[in-house]
């Protein structure tokens, strides 16, 4: 199949066509097209690494059913373009859809274990530049949950699941592959860390800098509030730190890891979609999406990230040894089925998700609290120019929401309170 354009706002519609064309045949479907309808998918600040198109395909034959994809591309953006390429964001995503997800169903099906991996949407084309993906929302009525609201313990039972198969799935395929040497080689890049990476730095560590900064300056305005000197000295403490010490758990020793294996990468709430019974509203389908920083580590890292960035705080400090021992329970029982055992136990288990709750407690700090989520909305990365001005942009985005719910300002210090008292009384540093 010859390269796909990298933007289609620079092809004619016979060009789109022929495009889409090729992907549905590469794919098998040989029905005669007869229109290919591009629109903006309206997510801006839903996906920070892409923009996203809604496409619909119809058919000459009106007996065949439009097909709905939905498109990830890189931005406008040059300076975007070059950390997309540099993080290998793409092209690992590609690798994991087009790649890896088959070899996985076949390891899995010679397994007994046929329809295991059903856990992601059906990817049509993937390269460095573009990934084609089924429209979960239109055909199969999937949803996203609002991450403002944070996850409730049924949401959370549905997505522990589904991460702990992701997990045990790839550890099983790795032993059998003889171990992860040969199965990097076969799967280039998955192991990837982006978070090392020069642009990947410049973007997030100012970030993770503002929010402690932030904080520091909401608590000195609120000094009256119960525990705000507490508060300041923490923070303090890790001002200029708090990026080195993410990548320290980041960079780990075999030696030192029981467990290691495919982690997800970015697993939170917009990374995953929802099926709910239209009557109940109950939950009752969960799958991943957005593959693109994968990585071969702890799978503690995706869980404490997980965690502290999707999960409401009060179902997360209630129910932690519930959630993480479904979460083990599914891991051996899937391991187990194909056939390489996890030897783990639990009081291991949650020793090691003490030890990696860094990474998802400053990512917690910067995004789950205030107006981290509120106001990354507002941020266009097609806008920006230099990336170095995303923590500018997100500052300022910050303290105009800030300055406008002084009322929730005063709520964040209390939730920052408790958040910081978790992670003291769990860390092990």
């Amino acid at each position: 199949m010859s390269p796909i354009p990298k933007n289609e706002e620079l092809e004619s519609s016979n060009e789109v066509t022929q495009k889409y064309k090729d992907i549905l045949k590469s794919n098998g479907v040989t029905d005669e097209v007869s229109e290919v309808i591009v629109k903006d998918s309206g997510l801006q600040g839903e996906g920070f690494a892409s923009v996203s198109k809604y496409v619909t395909i119809k058919f000459q034959n009106p007996s065949v059913k439009p097909l709905n994809l939905f498109v990830k591309a890189h931005t406008a953006s040059a300076a975007h373009r070059e950390f997309l390429t540099e993080a290998k964001l793409f092209e690992k995503e590609s690798t994991f859809f087009m790649e890896y997800v088959p070899a996985a169903e076949e390891f899995c099906k010679s397994k007994g274990c046929e329809g295991l991996v059903d856990m992601y949407p059906k990817c049509y084309f993937g390269d460095s530049n573009m990934i084609v993906l089924e429209n979960l929302v239109v055909d199969k009525g999937y949803e996203l949950l609002d991450k403002n609201e944070k996850q409730d313990l049924e949401a959370v039972r549905f997505a522990i699941t589904t991460l702990a198969k992701h997990h045990a799935i790839s550890y099983a395929l790795i032993q059998e592959m003889g171990g992860p040497e040969n199965f990097f080689k076969r799967f280039k890049n998955l192991n990837f860390e982006m978070y090392a990476t020069s642009k990947a730095r410049s973007i997030m560590e100012p970030m993770i800098e503002n929010a402690i900064n932030t904080n520091i300056k909401i608590l000195q305005k609120n000094k009256y509030i119960p525990g705000a000197d507490e508060l300041i000295e923490f923070l303090n403490a890790h001002v200029g730190k708090a990026y080195d010490g993410m990548l320290d758990i980041l960079n780990y020793n075999p030696k030192n890891e029981k467990l290691l294996v495919l982690g997800h990468g970015d697993y939170w709430t917009n990374n995953m979609m929802f099926l709910k019974n239209k009557d109940t509203n109950q939950i009752i389908g969960h799958l991943a999406i957005d593959l693109q920083v994968t990585r071969y580590n702890s799978p503690m890292v995706d869980l404490a990230y997980y965690f502290f960035t999707s999960v409401d705080s009060k179902v997360r400090r209630e129910h932690l040894h519930e959630i993480l021992g479904r979460y083990f329970d599914t891991l051996k029982s899937t391991a187990l089925k194909l056939g390489h055992p996890i030897d783990l136990t639990y009081e291991e288990l949650h020793k090691t998700y003490r030890r990696k709750i860094k990474l998802g407690f400053w990512f917690g700090i910067c995004l789950a609290t205030g107006a981290g989520f509120d106001s990354i909305k507002d941020v266009d990365v097609n806008t920006l120019g230099d990336l170095k001005n995303f923590s500018d942009e997100m500052d300022k985005a910050i303290q105009k929401w800030n300055d406008a719910n002084p009322e929730k300002v005063v709520e964040n210090i209390h939730n920052l309170r408790k958040l910081v008292n978790e992670y003291k009384m769990l860390s092990i540093e």
